[in-house]
């Protein structure tokens, strides 16, 4: 089943993690286990072309779709990351209606948008898929992402939401707190705030998305209306590391405690 089957369609939950080590066996690894999806994190990681190709070709090996946050509003930017086979695009700092209008039609071919055409792109299975075909794939599959994280966001919330062909509103926490002045992202007026905001992207008819950290808070943001849940797998890999590291440390630990009351 298709990402946007799941999450516009079907109002599913979907949870994916954010990928910002531009690796292939990485994004692998993510399929494997089991999350429904992966953004390829092009705003803060390392990722190249070249890169990006071959994190698209591993996940979609595993049946991982793959979405890619730009750096930037840019056709060209979105451009690439849609024609090297991107399931879809997280724009960040979306902050007007037009910004949003922007961003569609950067997305969608005409006469919805403004998309160039390439017959030989790996989208287009590098000219072995047909015109047709290639524009009704773009047209089922292709998921729309952008980021509300400031206080310019928030208080044209209203006019975003009434741009068509926006699947998912994904609120950035981090940002949207500097901006309004919080000193960390769980603050309380903070978390007052997304129990605003989620339920207005919900009434608009849109996905709302979420980075979430804390696992206590998964009830109550699922209640809000969060279908989108999103993390950083570079955070799961630096968590279990570290629980390795200590888990040996303290067996260690354990053994020459125990060889010293022996002696």
């Amino acid at each position: 089943m298709r990402l946007k089957e799941r999450l516009v369609r079907r109002q599913e939950v979907s949870f994916g993690a954010f990928l910002g080590l531009p690796s292939p066996q990485l994004t692998e690894m993510l399929g494997l286990s089991g999350y429904d999806f992966a953004i390829l994190d092009t705003e803060h990681g390392a990722f190249g072309t070249q890169s990006m190709e071959e994190c698209l070709r591993a996940g979609a090996a595993v049946g991982l779709p793959c979405l890619v946050r730009v750096k930037e509003l840019s056709a060209h930017l979105i451009q690439t990351a849609l024609d090297l086979g991107a399931e879809g695009i997280q724009a960040p700092r979306v902050e007007t209606a037009d910004e949003a209008r922007t961003a569609v039609a950067f997305c969608r071919f005409p006469p919805q948008g403004v998309r160039g055409y390439g017959s030989t792109t790996r989208a287009a299975a590098y000219g072995f898929k047909s015109r047709p075909v290639v524009l009704q794939e773009a047209s089922e599959k292709l998921v729309i992402v952008l980021q509300i994280e400031s206080k310019k966001g928030v208080e044209n919330l209203t006019e975003i939401l009434a741009v068509p062909g926006v699947d998912v509103v994904f609120i950035g926490t981090s940002d949207l707190s500097l901006s309004y002045g919080f000193d960390r992202a769980n603050h309380p007026e903070m978390t007052s705030l997304v129990g605003e905001i989620i339920p207005r992207i919900r009434r608009a008819g849109k996905a709302a998305g979420i980075f979430i950290a804390d696992w206590h808070q998964i009830a109550m943001l699922k209640s809000l209306g969060v279908n989108y849940f999103t993390s950083a797998g570079t955070a799961v890999i630096r968590s279990a590391l570290e629980e390795q590291v200590q888990s040996f440390r303290s067996a260690t630990d354990s053994e020459v405690h125990e060889a010293g009351e022996q002696a």
